[in-house]
């Protein structure tokens, strides 16, 4: 092994840690990384952008900017207040829908947006109930990232293996819903049988009649802002849906799918009061912080780390029932520690090199390793950035959670939707359909 391949082990594997530890920002931790990559040679300035998956870091860059543009309008808090008075108020009710939603608008929207507008919105609903808000929102994390599981654009490790794999977002669809779906499904029941008796107390003190005078249409702050914003969020869903067909004519790439409507947008409204300083309030963070991975773990690529590590497990992965569990429940715990992301793209490479020499289809390994990431991380407080923001949201209103709690709180529920998950991912294997 040359000095290039042990320094790129190394400062890998001290990325890894002090991200985990998280004694500093993670972004000035990967841009360090990248730093130290270029100090000892092992890139040079002119490569580093061959390592970096911009179809990926363009992709986030677009939704993010329209989800920002659907929160700036106040739609969010209308629906969501909508929600609760068809719901009567009941928390019972509540306690199974708000969840539910958090799973089918991650799909969607993805989890890290969803968390950042439905955290707070949770909390002020719960103060208004007089219920305690961290079982719910705790739960809430928990489908957000179940459900973003099941499509494309529901989390940043689906991102990054689609992209790698130039998978479209109906082969995502209907290899990775439905599992979603029954894992979320499992994963409520038991957090409600979990908080059975305290819904049930709280339910019987509620006085209806102090909501009467709420009216979610209120919460609109720009009726046509909302339009535009929804409509490019569906734009952006269409273009996926059918970009395997599209791209027959025109060279689209999942980047330019959420680009596209997004900048239409911008260039219509941009001049509105509340849009001129978008571009400032979006995550740059969350991008640099992707930018730098994708350099950091393309260094064990270029170095043929992750290559010949494939190689050795040559005969191990002839199996595709033990190599399908070792995956899946690998990137399951170690998720719940380490951010997923650089997970992800560790995995998608070593995934290439194996599908050089393993007698079934690759993409069951795919399918393996987004759903054990997304769902893994779940088990503690940092393992995903959905749950950095909701546990970060309670921290600023002074409500100390901690990591036993969330564990706690977390474990049991993620635990069934996890396991839910392997048991449908062996039947994918056994019937062929992946």
């Amino acid at each position: 092994m040359d000095i290039k391949a042990i320094l790129s082990i190394l400062i890998f594997v001290g990325t890894y840690f002090f991200i985990a530890i998280e004694k500093t920002p993670k972004v000035y931790v990967a841009l360090s990384g990248v730093l130290l990559l270029i100090l000892f040679k092992v890139y040079n300035f002119e490569e580093i952008h061959n390592y970096v998956d911009w179809d990926t870091v363009s992709f986030l860059a677009g939704t993010f900017l329209i989800v920002r543009v659907i929160e700036i309008s106040g739609f969010f808090n209308y629906l969501s207040l909508k929600i609760i008075k068809k719901l009567n108020y009941d928390p019972v009710k509540i306690f199974f829908f708000f969840p539910l939603l958090s799973w089918f608008l991650s799909g969607f929207i993805g989890s890290i947006a969803v968390l950042s507008f439905l955290s707070p919105l949770t909390y002020t609903l719960c103060r208004i109930l007089r219920m305690d808000a961290v079982p719910l929102i705790i739960a809430e994390v928990c489908l957000a990232n179940v459900g973003g599981a099941g499509t494309l654009m529901g989390d940043p490790p689906n991102v990054i293996l689609a992209s790698m794999f130039k998978l479209g977002f109906t082969v995502f669809f209907i290899n990775n819903f439905l599992l979603s779906l029954i894992s979320g499904i499992g994963a409520i029941f038991v957090f409600y049988k979990m908080n059975e008796g305290y819904l049930l107390k709280v339910k019987e003190k509620i006085d209806k009649k102090a909501f009467e005078e709420i009216v979610p249409e209120e919460a609109i702050e720009d009726k046509i802002l909302s339009k535009h914003g929804i409509y490019g969020l569906i734009s952006i869903a269409i273009l996926l849906i059918f970009r395997d067909f599209i791209k027959r004519f025109f060279p689209l790439s999942i980047g330019i799918c959420s680009l596209l409507p997004t900048i239409i947008v911008l260039s219509l409204k941009g001049s509105h009061e509340k849009l001129k300083n978008i571009i400032r309030e979006i995550d740059i963070e969350t991008l640099l912080f992707f930018v730098s991975l994708f350099v950091i773990v393309g260094s064990l690529e270029k170095t043929e780390i992750i290559k010949k590590f494939a190689f050795k497990m040559k005969d191990f992965s002839q199996n595709g029932v033990k190599m399908n569990f070792i995956l899946f429940w690998f990137s399951a715990i170690t998720s719940a520690f380490i951010d997923n992301v650089p997970e992800a793209m560790s995995i998608g490479y070593l995934i290439r090199h194996i599908s050089k020499f393993i007698p079934y289809k690759f993409t069951i390994l795919i399918w393996s390793g987004s759903l054990g990431l997304d769902m893994g991380g779940n088990f503690t407080p940092i393992g995903a950035s959905a749950n950095v923001v909701a546990y970060g949201f309670l921290e600023s209103q002074g409500i100390k959670v901690g990591w036993k709690k969330w564990i706690k709180l977390m474990f049991l529920p993620n635990l069934v939707a996890v396991s839910l998950s392997y048991i449908l991912l062996n039947l994918k294997f056994i019937t062929g359909f992946y």
